[in-house]
């Protein structure tokens, strides 16, 4: 068996497992379902704002280097307009 084929059923065993402890975890845990419910749909929202935040502060980022990367663009093309004209 290859590597993709020994990647592939860890993968599938790692999710498994995740799965079946989750579900135990559910099923034994001592509050009642519907707090555990709560507690997770919570801990939902967070995790989403987080990565919500995360991707504005991403594209922020991402802008301010894009104008960066334009600006020394159009300031080369500056520089060799002048070089040009200095030229003639």
């Amino acid at each position: 068996m290859g590597v993709v084929g020994k990647t592939l059923r860890f993968t599938i065993g790692l999710t498994l497992g995740a799965a079946i402890g989750t579900v135990a975890a559910m099923l034994l845990a001592p509050q009642s379902g519907k707090i555990t419910r709560e507690q997770i749909q919570q801990r939902l929202d967070e995790i989403k704002e987080a990565g919500r935040q995360a991707q504005r502060e991403r594209e922020k980022e991402l802008q301010k280097y894009w104008e960066q990367e334009v600006n020394v663009k159009y300031e080369d093309k500056d520089k060799d307009k002048d070089k040009d004209k200095d030229k003639k």
